[in-house]
């Protein structure tokens, strides 16, 4: 929901500030999930104001955007080597918390706990 007059956007679930996006099996993934983050965009919103952390500006948009890019490719990467979904799980935990710091140490969500989930969804959106 854009409130136009304040350039604020209500993001609900689909743009966080340095959380790891879970998309659920039944109900779409990452595919569509950034064809959802161009139209946001294109709102060019002053503010963002997420459900589950803290409020930012627009550029929450492309860091979420930059973010599922880079963590699919690195963890298509790992399924192309052959890894189960479960080891790439482990291994861009791994990763997560060396490229992704700030995100691995944010309070306002257990993001650590989310990458293998995020990583299950990559591999069966992949087929």
């Amino acid at each position: 929901m854009l409130v136009e007059p304040d350039g604020a956007l209500v993001t609900g679930d689909v743009v966080q500030n340095k959380v790891v996006p879970g998309a659920a099996a039944d109900s779409g993934g990452f595919t569509s999930w950034l064809t959802v983050l161009d139209k946001l965009e294109a709102l060019k919103p002053r503010s963002v104001i997420p459900d589950h952390s803290r409020i930012g500006d627009g550029s929450l948009i492309a860091q979420e955007r930059a973010f599922i890019l880079d963590m699919r490719s690195r963890t298509l990467a790992l399924k192309k080597q052959g890894l189960s979904a479960a080891d790439a799980g482990k291994r861009m935990t791994e990763v997560f918390q060396s490229a992704y710091p700030e995100w691995a140490r944010n309070p306002d969500w257990p993001n650590l706990n989310s990458i293998p989930n995020f990583v299950q969804r990559v591999y069966a959106e992949d087929r």
